[in-house]
């Protein structure tokens, strides 16, 4: 049994999963035919939906729908959700043809479970709400628990439902329009969540911990931060709001948990690295922190952010496009740090990426807000392409969030990030450590308590673990013995042409994603001794720019090739 989950955590990079995940991606919803198709340029004020889709596992109702602009769904706006959850419109709430037991307000943040005659006020931890993105977006997916207690009853999502979403204005838009709700029959489908591993799969990879520890807490509070870190076994850990003590304090925390020698270094008011491996340099960045560590010979170079929080969009883009000048500078050697061609390059730490989604893209794309303060666009990756964003799950969860508080009234949400140059490192495992659904056998085998990350920080710790591809700018080319020869036509119109030169017969992963690095073709291919062509087809896909990338069964990596479709 052991071997067989090994086996399906080794492919995970390059897996397709029809589970729903609520990680903000929304390929895993193209096979789900439960879907509803709004009448188009209906809304009267801005907002015009357009399609709704759900989709159901055994504790979970999803729904995904867009509003026809760009809205924050936690905050602003005026979205409500209706749920006839026995499909009986002489209980619940009567509202446009259906008897609604569940109500959820968005933009207030709270809902109603109606039942003979009352109302039961429900908060986002009693639904179980998990909403993605928490940045301004035109499609949203969410998360509902199936099962939970409102007051004294026992809420059980199990039958045929009927549900539609309203803009709470008058005149709004609703989607469907039809005074009947979007009729659902709940699916007999089991939760099948991703594999991960607690531990590295490899001690050759290369394990990062970042953790926003909450003003300190880490010290007057230190007996859960302590197991979640020990289990978690990190080689580099990066923290942020360790305002009242120094690296130096840290970093005997860390050796009295784990010996050896680590180093360390603190830049600006809470921004801690702990390392097992020599940082060689350290600099401000508007706030934020850069340090060069070398492992083994290699060099990476980690940014350690903690933007500002909230209603601070201005202050939060300045500090990315900060980064970014940064990261540009470094690579060109006109920078306070020199980097070599191919150092890999992770950016991480508590984003608070809670507004626009403007930041998320100048630190995934290279795309500055103020070109005239801090130069004009670029292509960050080593290979002229976009960074990667490592989205890890939550344990336990079909979902991406790092930060949760039951007694707040905004939900989870995904604040922290791990975003890293793909070109030059493979994700190979990763997992947001929320110990809240760990069964007994973990919690007893890495000696965790199940509330540890509850008890901790409101924040969690967010673990990925990378394997180094060729540190000398080839890639793993030489280790695939595979040679892209030629590719064409480009631009594509209905087709792409794939030539390469095989070493040896192997089987791979087709990959194709597009500017903003969701996957949106995945295809396998066997590769035999010798050359070997084949073509993908492009018609489905919208004009712009895409990436092809190509895994052998090794999970080594032919550079992304890019090119363009005109369609």
């Amino acid at each position: 049994m052991y071997y067989k989950w090994f086996f399906l955590f080794f492919f995970l990079p390059i897996t397709i999963y029809s589970q729903i995940l609520i990680d903000g991606q929304f390929n895993d919803w193209s096979e789900i035919n439960t879907e509803y198709i709004d009448s188009a340029n209906d809304g009267k004020f801005g907002i015009d939906f357009g399609k709704m889709s759900v989709d159901n596992d055994s504790e979970y109702l999803y729904l995904k729908f867009t509003t026809g602009k760009l809205v924050n769904l936690q905050n602003g706006n005026d979205f409500a959700i209706f749920i006839d959850i026995d499909d009986n419109t002489e209980t619940g709430y009567k509202i446009n043809g259906i008897g609604a037991d569940i109500s959820y307000f968005f933009g207030e943040r709270y809902g109603f479970f109606y039942r003979n005659g009352s109302r039961i006020t429900l908060k986002h931890a009693d639904i179980g709400l998990i909403p993605l993105p928490t940045v301004t977006s035109e499609t949203f997916e969410l998360a509902i628990k199936r099962k939970f207690k409102a007051g004294s009853y026992l809420v059980n999502i199990n039958n045929n439902i009927k549900l539609f979403l309203l803009q709470d204005v008058t005149g709004g838009d609703k989607m469907p329009d039809e005074s009947t709700g979007f009729a659902y029959t709940i699916k007999d489908k089991d939760l099948e969540l991703p594999p991960f591993s607690i531990n590295k799969i490899s001690e050759e990879h290369f394990r990062i911990l970042t953790y926003n520890v909450e003003k300190d807490h880490f010290f007057t509070n230190e007996p859960p931060y302590r197991r979640l870190i020990q289990a978690a076994n990190p080689d580099v850990l990066c923290f942020q709001e360790v305002y009242s003590h120094s690296s130096f304090e840290m970093k005997n925390k860390i050796k009295s948990y784990f010996g050896g020698n680590w180093y360390h270094s603190k830049i600006g008011s809470d921004l801690i690295i702990v390392s097992k491996y020599p940082i060689i340099k350290s600099e401000p960045i508007e706030g934020n922190a850069a340090f060069l560590v070398n492992k083994n010979g290699k060099e990476i170079m980690i940014i350690n952010a903690h933007l500002y929080c909230c209603d601070k969009d201005s202050k939060r883009q300045k500090e990315v496009d900060k980064i970014m000048q940064f990261i540009k500078q470094s690579k060109a050697n006109t920078g306070s740090i020199h980097l070599k061609k191919n150092t890999p390059i992770i950016i991480m730490g508590d984003m608070n990426f809670v507004g626009s989604n403007r930041q998320r893209k100048t630190l995934i794309e290279g795309d500055i807000f103020n070109e005239n303060s801090y130069g004009a666009d670029f292509l960050p990756d080593w290979d002229s392409s976009f960074l990667e964003d490592a989205r890890p799950l939550t344990m336990g969860y079909p979902a991406s969030f790092t930060w949760n508080s039951d007694d707040s009234s905004y939900p989870k949400g995904r604040l922290d990030y791990m975003i890293y140059t793909g070109s030059v490192l493979q994700k190979e495992n990763s997992y947001v450590f929320f110990t809240r659904k760990l069964g007994f056998e973990l919690l007893d085998k890495y000696h965790l308590n199940s509330q540890d990350s509850d008890n901790a920080s409101d924040h969690f710790p967010v673990i990925v673990d990378f394997s180094f591809k060729n540190y000398d700018g080839v890639e793993d080319i030489a280790k695939a013995n595979v040679e892209v020869l030629h590719y064409f036509p480009n631009p594509a119109t209905d087709k792409l042409n794939i030539e390469l030169n095989s070493k040896s017969t192997v089987a791979a992963k087709i990959l194709i994603y597009n500017n903003v690095g969701k996957l949106v073709f995945s295809k396998n291919q066997k590769l035999i001794i010798g050359l070997n062509k084949f073509s993908l087809d492009t018609k489905a896909l919208t004009s712009g720019i895409y990436f092809v990338k190509i895994f052998t069964i090794k999970n080594f990596a032919i550079k992304a090739l890019k090119f363009t479709v005109q369609n």
